[in-house]
């Protein structure tokens, strides 16, 4: 899998940034927890300030585009993200309390 982040905006009202990547793989689109692990490492930000918003893939192409969110704290994080983005991130077991 190859990561390569395409544009990066700071947002100080929500204590965020928000970022557009591309992703290119073989075979089946990586799970949300690969890429999230992987921007994670690009940003240099804990893996548990970061949700991935949408992943979005076109039909035959080895490429998607990943929407996400990497928040300064997680605390804040958790009162701004919806609840089905932060189990959809999260879920699987990954340490999120319900």
């Amino acid at each position: 899998m190859e990561l390569e982040i395409v544009r990066r905006r700071e947002n100080p009202l929500l204590q965020r940034e928000e970022v557009i990547a591309k992703v290119r793989f073989e075979g089946g689109t990586p799970s949300r927890r690969e890429i999230r692990e992987a921007l994670a490492k690009e940003l240099g930000k804990p893996i548990g300030n970061l949700f991935i918003r949408r992943i979005i893939t076109e039909y035959g192409k080895e490429e998607a585009e990943v929407v996400a969110m990497a928040y300064n704290s997680r605390a804040f994080a958790l009162l701004i993200e919806p609840d089905h983005i932060i189990k959809r991130n999260e879920g699987e077991g990954e340490g999120v309390s319900s």
